[in-house]
């Protein structure tokens, strides 16, 4: 049999244990239940809550062995203990939160106005299982479960330690955006005294001890003072590797005005962007996010002050570099340069704000290049060869010494060009050698020089001036620029006139342009537009009619 308590009216515990049979089930429906310092209320069964008149004043114990039902218009008071506990009844079982046991509203100004949050909650279910749900006769907010002072994750006889997850355990989401419930955390003391009994070791791999944390969505109030605050959420345990469980985040503000954060973790969540040079010359071209995830987190009062991020990334895919950064919305930002050996205790500082922030780890192994080379090209024009090389961009350069070889091995400097120093735009530079012979092939390299003095040297390419009674097709041509944006130019040194077809192949050899030409003796320079065609690799086939020799001219448009 079934009992269940309706009240309606004014109830008092004082200083005594009042034990419900089993299944017994409180139903307040507008009264007033007043637990008084020492008294306790133990309940078999379900505890419901509702009503705009309805509310418990709890400065002493209650214990319920089922799940608790509540609107969105009961309040809670007091500074006493709800534990949840199954070992009379239900036994087996997880429990459940559902309705509004929650601050109403994204703002710390809701606290003790429109209320229905825990003082202290404990969690001392036998399966190490307590979960929240929205539901319907509590407007499905997904702010389920609040506790104003602390949450133990292993409450008083609990057999196991216990985690909240913030969803029906039965249909696990695969991240944490879709988990539909919120728990929080509204005491805005600094540090990890609100979450007792929590189970956070910084090591970076604790599959094995999944507990204690909020499994789905968890929401901190933030003292307008700052300090540090951690952020004990993740996703299901499962194995090594899988980027599940807790993953650790730290916050540690300075003043600001942020009011409430809400947070979740998101495996498999890519942070990639432009190749960059960071941590005092490193070249970033590792991003975390793929192989491990990113944590979110929204401030719905959108405010400001800065803070640091520290990370533990639990159970990760990540390959060995040689220094880390945290990244926050896919973005190198923050301090500059403030980067660490590896991702677990990883921190950085200065930043400021958040929208729906990501937060993840970015990595190198390598000193960037002090130039970043796209191409470096000869021509050979009417009486000289000119070298040309384009850089992406360029890291504390001092300049550019040319050098030039007979023979491949043995170089000698022709020339010096003054660098820009620090770009992060495409750059040219170019140099006419007029100490040329016609018929010799010529080795060209240039080393580029750091301000500290240290250099690297660029590939080598090779030129030749063609003797002007060559009629060797393949000699002649040369392209320029390469890579390109709009025009490609063909340049044909030639002592005779020549007639030419001239066709462009995609990268899938399909033809997409063709003409022909006359091209004149001298130095010809015959442009073809690419500017309306994407990107990548494409090929040049030229022809010469009368002799039918063939030259194949690759190219790249950007």
């Amino acid at each position: 049999m079934k009992f269940q308590l309706f009240l309606m009216c004014f109830i008092t515990l004082v200083s005594k244990v009042v034990l419900a049979q089993h299944n017994f089930e409180i139903f307040n429906n507008g009264a007033l239940i007043h637990l008084q310092a020492g008294a306790e209320l133990h309940v078999l069964g379900d505890v419901h809550m509702r009503g705009a008149t309805g509310r418990i004043e709890n400065n002493g114990l209650l214990v319920a062995q089922g799940h608790l039902y509540g609107d969105n218009l009961f309040q809670q008071r007091g500074t006493g203990i709800t534990r949840l506990r199954n070992n009379l009844v239900n036994t087996t079982e997880s429990q459940m939160i559902t309705g509004s046991f929650a601050i109403r509203g994204t703002s710390q100004s809701q606290i003790g106005v429109n209320d229905g949050s825990f003082y202290n909650l404990e969690l001392s279910n036998s399966t190490g299982i307590v979960w929240l749900e929205p539901n319907a006769i509590a407007g499905s907010t997904p702010y389920v479960a609040d506790v104003r002072n602390a949450v133990d994750f292993s409450g008083t006889g609990a057999p196991v330690v216990n985690r909240i997850i913030t969803t029906n355990p039965t249909m696990l989401p695969a991240n944490g955006n879709a988990y539909d419930a919120v728990f929080g955390l509204l005491n805005p003391n600094p540090g990890l005294g609100g979450l007792i009994d929590n189970t956070i070791i910084t090591n970076g791999f604790i599959s094995s001890i999944d507990v204690g944390y909020v499994q789905g969505k968890f929401r901190r109030a933030i003292s307008a003072a700052g300090g540090i605050y951690g952020f004990v959420v993740g996703l299901e345990p499962a194995g090594p590797t899988a980027q599940r469980g807790v993953q650790y985040l730290q916050m540690n503000f300075a003043a600001n005005n942020y009011d409430i954060l809400e947070s979740y973790f998101h495996s498999a969540l890519s942070n990639a962007m432009p190749i960059q040079v960071e941590c005092s010359g490193y070249s970033i071209n590792y991003w975390g996010g793929t192989d491990h995830g990113q944590w979110v987190l929204t401030n719905p009062a959108a405010g400001a002050g800065t803070y640091s991020v520290t990370v533990w990334p639990q159970d990760h895919n990540f390959p060995s570099k040689t220094v880390w950064v945290v990244t926050k919305d896919n973005a190198i930002q923050g301090t500059a340069d403030e980067c660490g050996p590896s991702p677990i205790g990883l921190s950085r500082g200065g930043f400021n704000g958040f929208t729906a922030s990501t937060f993840d780890v970015a990595a190198a192994s390598n000193l960037a290049l002090p130039s970043e080379l796209i191409q470096i090209w000869s021509e050979s024009l009417d009486n000289f060869i000119r070298v040309n090389w384009m850089v992406a961009s360029e890291h504390n350069v001092s300049h550019y010494n040319l050098e030039r070889s007979i023979d491949g091995i043995n170089f000698e400097q022709i020339g010096t060009l003054n660098a820009s120093g620090n770009s992060s735009v495409t750059l040219n530079y170019l140099y006419d050698d007029y100490d040329v012979l016609r018929d010799q092939l010529y080795y060209y390299r240039y080393r580029v020089f750091d301000f500290d003095g240290s250099s690297d040297y660029s590939p080598i390419v090779t030129g030749e001036l063609i003797s002007q009674t060559s009629d060797n097709l393949s000699e002649s041509v040369y392209l320029f620029p390469n890579p390109s944006t709009e025009i490609v130019n063909i340049g044909i040194v030639s002592t005779k006139n020549r007639s030419l077809t001239i066709k462009l192949y995609n990268a899938m050899g399909q033809l997409i342009f063709s003409n022909d030409v006359v091209a004149e003796s001298g130095n010809f320079v015959y442009p073809v537009n690419v500017n309306h065609y994407a990107s990548g690799m494409y090929q040049l086939k030229i022809t010469d009619e009368l002799s039918q020799e063939v030259v194949w001219q690759k190219f790249i448009k950007q």
